[in-house]
């Protein structure tokens, strides 16, 4: 029990992901059973079936709180070692370098949350279709796929393109907190700030250029290409698959490039700016 209590002490910020991870996957599953439980004709016999209506669900939850939860477990794995100077006494029993190397490798390892939380669904999905995979039984119900009528006939390779985005989308929440860990000291201003940026950066770029573009050139675009709060959010729209990914693939490559090259980029400034009297 001490040794419990003691993680939880040293690590209350990813305990408290945890709990938003849980809450979210949760809360969207039981939105998904209530809405389900009101249509008497409705038998969920069908694992795709079942898994694509729970995405249907995903709601605020899923938009808001996983997000956070990454956030959390990022600052809270790195915050000590860029307060108060510590990064200086790190730095005397590694090179730099391999520093660098250890942060951003451990971002992406928190990414890999966000593919975790499909595959968690698909098993949700398994345990409440009890395995079933009867396509008839989705057709009788009346039930109506639209745009997920190819993801249903390739539905391996349906999961290992969602997992594929969900990853990169997790790449690119887990950068955030970056920007803030070596120029603020107090954790809750990190999460703030990193959280609010997050929520700003991608309001404007959602708005922005499909304004811009509306306004001086006349020239509509489709702004679906460019939101990436929603979960899975590709496989509910319309649209191109590779040019989605090559959207959100250019936005995380140039956030990775911000932080990487010009915020931890020399050392000599990490070091100053870590020595500084910090927020």
């Amino acid at each position: 029990m001490s040794k419990i209590r003691k993680f939880i002490r040293q690590h209350y910020l990813t305990v408290i992901a945890v709990i938003l991870l849980i809450i979210a996957i949760y809360g969207t599953v039981n939105y998904y059973l209530k809405e389900m439980g009101l249509m008497s004709y409705h038998k969920m016999t069908d694992v795709r079936g079942v898994f694509f209506e729970i995405s249907l669900f995903q709601g605020a939850y899923l938009m808001i709180l996983p997000p956070l939860a990454i956030m959390l477990i990022v600052i809270d794995n790195w915050h000590n070692k860029f307060k108060n100077g510590n990064i200086k006494n790190y730095l005397t029993r590694q090179s730099y370098k391999h520093f660098r190397k250890k942060l951003f490798l451990s971002t992406a390892k928190t990414a890999l949350i966000y593919p975790l939380i499909l595959l968690i669904f698909l098993g949700l999905s398994f345990i409440l279709a009890k395995g079933g995979n009867d396509y008839a039984a989705v057709i009788e119900n009346s039930l109506n796929y639209g745009d997920y009528t190819w993801a249903y006939h390739h539905f391996f390779l349906y999961i290992i393109r969602s997992a594929l985005l969900l990853y990169i989308q997790g790449l690119m929440v887990s950068f955030f907190p970056l920007v803030f860990l070596n120029k603020v000291k107090n954790k809750v201003l990190i999460i703030l700030f990193s959280y609010i940026t997050w929520i700003v950066s991608i309001l404007l770029l959602y708005a922005f250029p499909s304004m811009l573009l509306d306004i001086y050139f006349n020239y509509k675009i489709n702004n679906a290409y460019l939101n990436y709060y929603s979960f899975l959010m590709y496989y509910n729209l319309d649209i191109d698959y590779y040019l989605y990914l090559f959207s959100l693939s250019c936005f995380t490559v140039f956030l990775f490039f911000i932080n990487y090259f010009l915020i931890y980029g020399k050392k000599e400034k990490v070091v100053l700016q870590n020595e500084k009297e910090m927020v």
